[in-house]
């Protein structure tokens, strides 16, 4: 994974604070030239990049170390802008933007929501490549039946590689004849590419993570994503980031105390103040917050390896 925000200076300043547009493409570079196979991973913030969602997917398709594309709608937990939490982006959003801004790729129907998570949590489009042209799994076969193949992976199951291969064959079902003649449109050779498939497929995830404003206790229970604390237990990922999991347990790992993380949002600033790791937490001072008052509840949290 690679974190690849977009191409303007000001997206880079205002998301990660430095400029290191350069740093990436020499690494990029030397990744394709040691056959090191790489995913863009994209953070979107409204009013920042999201104009910059199209192009981020032409380069990606372009570079022969890329692979894949994660975009992720801010995730605003930890160290990052200030917001408003009315104005977000969404998984949906970004689909959106997909489409609007490469329209002789992507239609939104060529996203499909994983199956091992929440549906509003993740969505995918599975894409064949060759030179310039680009065609999505979509309009190949109904990907419907073969979700379980394509579930948390970052090339396909070989079973996918066998439905492509049947539409040559003499039980192809009607309607093949269809996606044979769509890929000759978008100049792809389909029977070559299937030779080697994992070379020719594209993929872009869109993940959405949630945050102590989007928090949906029926969304973590169907979490797949797991972060493991040091006595053994699974926390869900959103739920470890958003409400003071992961705070609790570097306090007790480390035995520094940790202020807990409050929402870098618009209406907080004036109750906010920033923590030695760049994020922010209420003023301990002067301020009649219960969070400010309250003793830490460190029941809930594992034990320092080795005790």
């Amino acid at each position: 994974y690679l974190q690849f925000d977009g191409f303007e200076l000001e997206t880079h300043m205002a998301i990660r604070g430095k400029d290191l547009r350069e740093e990436k493409r020499r690494a990029l570079d030397n990744c394709a030239e040691a056959g090191v196979g790489v995913t863009l991973v994209a953070a979107i913030e409204k009013g920042v990049n999201e104009h910059e969602v199209g192009d981020i997917v032409r380069f990606g398709v372009s570079h022969p170390a890329v692979s894949s594309v994660a975009f992720q709608p801010v995730t605003h937990s930890g160290c990052h802008t200030v917001f408003d939490p009315l104005e977000r982006l969404t998984n949906a959003d970004v689909i959106k933007l997909c489409a609007a801004q490469l329209p002789d790729w992507f239609a939104v129907s060529d996203f499909v929501p994983v199956p091992c998570c929440f549906p509003t949590c993740r969505s995918m489009s599975y894409s064949l490549v060759d030179g310039d042209g680009l065609i999505p799994f979509t309009r190949l076969l109904d990907v419907e039946d073969y979700l379980d193949y394509v579930s948390n992976r970052v090339t396909p199951d070989p079973e996918l590689q066998h439905a492509l291969e049947r539409m040559f064959s003499s039980s192809a079902t009607p309607g093949a004849e269809r996606a044979l003649l769509a890929c000759e449109s978008c100049g792809i050779d389909l029977s070559a590419a299937l030779e080697d498939l994992r070379s020719k497929v594209f993929m872009i995830v869109v993940q959405d993570f949630q945050d102590p404003y989007t928090l949906n206790v029926r969304q973590l229970m169907k979490c797949c994503v797991e972060e493991i604390t040091p006595d053994g237990r699974l926390i869900p990922f959103c739920a470890y980031n958003s409400v003071g999991y992961r705070e609790q347990v570097r306090e007790q790992m480390s035995g520094v105390g940790v202020a807990p993380v409050v929402p870098n949002s618009e209406p907080l600033q004036p109750l906010l103040e920033p923590t030695r790791y760049g994020s922010k937490t209420a003023e301990s001072a002067g301020i009649p917050l219960p969070m400010a008052a309250a003793a830490r509840d460190v029941r809930n949290v594992g034990r320092k390896l080795g005790s």
